[in-house]
């Protein structure tokens, strides 16, 4: 039996459901939430408790998961101080990591390279090398992702789990449901037409 990594019997609101599930050593789960302007709310309380900044106790974390997060930069930094690659890499990243060396291996990233001058999906590829560089037991999205690169993305993670490591995707879609090793989908409580009411965690 693999290593369990997390342990959930079912997290319940008096909104939503999201069933019981495992993840283990190598596998990669994906939580399917629908589109709607509730997936930003229930997808930051689920990062929360899988990275183990929130508890819950019907969700046992053996090994906590490192969120994948997007780059983010102050008007002030664009405009004037941009970040350029190596500045972001010496601060979120294990720069001895084989990953910085694959990152550099895209033909649109060098050390010098501003980051707010770089495609989306590019972006996303800084952000989830650093993690990788560091941790391979990740929760992310594919947020602001078309069909191709979130492909790619979900490619990526799968391959680089199998050395070790495990993964959670929360996803609004149901792109990845016949390729993950196990698919949980949301189950609501409520009825969304008729309650105007944002979903809180």
């Amino acid at each position: 039996m693999k290593e369990l990594i997390i342990e959930s019997k079912g997290i319940k609101t008096d909104q939503y459901f999201i069933p019981p599930f495992e993840l283990r050593e190598g596998e990669l789960v994906v939580i399917y939430l629908y589109g709607g302007a509730h997936f930003q709310n229930i997808k930051t309380g689920l990062v929360n408790i899988f990275t183990g900044k929130t508890k819950n106790q019907n969700v046992r974390v053996e090994k906590t998961l490192t969120y994948v997060d997007y780059f983010r930069e102050s008007k002030f930094r664009r405009l004037f101080f941009p970040v350029r690659v190596d500045e972001y890499l010496r601060k979120n990243a294990n720069l001895e990591s084989k990953f910085i060396q694959k990152l550099y291996e895209n033909p649109w990233i060098n050390k010098k390279t501003k980051i707010n001058e770089i495609g989306w999906n590019t972006k996303r590829l800084l952000s989830l090398y650093a993690t990788f560089s560091k941790t391979k037991y990740i929760v992310f999205e594919l947020a602001g992702q078309g069909p191709a690169d979130a492909k790619e993305t979900f490619d990526i993670v799968r391959n680089e789990i199998k050395e070790g490591g495990s993964a959670i995707l929360i996803d609004w879609a149901e792109d990845m449901k016949e390729n993950c090793d196990k698919f949980i989908s949301i189950e609501w409580q409520i009825d969304l037409k008729e309650n105007k009411k944002a979903i809180q965690f």
